[in-house]
C-alpha cells in the first residue's frame, strides 16, 4: 500500500473518493461533510483539483496508490473467478452423480427423464420435426408456402439454376400445394414480397 502515513486523514479520505470516480466538487463536498473541523476554511473544488494534477501535492502518491488499489482488485477478482469456476464444476459434477443416481430409480419415468436429460447434455437437444400431410399443405395460403422454401431454393430460383422440370415442380408446389407436372410456373416471380 502506498505510504499514505504522512498524509492527514483528509487527504486519506480524498484518495479513496477518487479512487471510487467521485468527481472534484463531490470530493469537496465529502471532505467538507466528514471532516469539517479539519481546516478553517472549507475544501473547494479547486482545491481538490490541484491536489491531483501532476505537480500537484498528492499526484504522486495518488499514483502509488491507485496502482496498488488496481491490483488488489484485480487480485480479488482472479480468486473470485477461480472459487466461481471451482463452484461450478463441484456443482457440475454434483447434478451428472444425481442424473447417474437417478438413472437406478424404480420408478420409469424418472429412469427416462434421467437418461433423456444426459442424452441431451451429451448430444444436444433433437431437432423438432415438423410433420406437414398433404391436406394441411393445400390448405395453406400462397405466401404460407412460399415461407416454408429455404432460402437457398429461393435464391437459385431467382438465377434460374434449376433445370425447367425441377423450377416447374417447385412454383407448382407454391402456387397449389401440389408438384403437379402438368400445371406451367408461373410467369411472375411468385415472391409476393417483390
Amino acid at each position: 500500500m502506498a505510504d499514505i502515513k504522512h498524509l492527514s486523514s483528509y487527504h486519506k479520505l480524498a484518495f479513496e473518493l477518487k479512487y471510487k470516480g467521485y468527481s472534484y466538487q463531490n470530493i469537496a463536498d465529502g471532505l467538507n461533510n466528514k471532516c469539517p473541523k479539519s481546516r478553517p476554511a472549507k475544501f473547494s473544488q479547486q482545491t481538490i483539483k490541484d491536489w491531483f494534477k501532476e505537480d500537484g501535492r498528492l499526484y504522486k502518491a495518488y499514483c502509488v496508490y491507485e496502482n496498488e488499489m488496481d491490483q488488489i482488485h484485480a487480485e480479488t477478482m482472479e480468486i473470485v473467478r477461480k472459487a466461481g469456476a471451482r463452484v461450478r464444476e463441484e456443482n457440475f459434477r454434483l447434478a451428472n452423480e444425481m442424473l447417474v443416481a437417478l438413472m437406478g430409480s424404480s420408478d420409469d419415468a424418472v429412469k427416462l427423464a434421467a437418461i433423456k436429460e444426459i442424452l441431451d447434455r451429451v448430444e444436444g437437444k433433437p431437432k423438432e420435426n415438423i410433420n406437414f400431410n398433404e391436406m394441411r399443405i393445400s390448405e395453406m395460403s400462397f405466401q404460407e408456402r412460399w415461407n416454408l422454401i429455404p432460402y437457398e431454393i429461393k435464391l437459385r430460383l431467382s438465377r434460374n439454376q434449376y433445370p425447367k422440370e425441377t423450377a416447374e415442380m417447385i412454383y407448382n408446389w407454391i402456387e397449389i400445394g401440389k408438384t403437379n407436372p402438368k400445371k406451367s410456373a408461373p410467369k411472375e416471380n411468385p415472391n409476393p414480397n417483390q
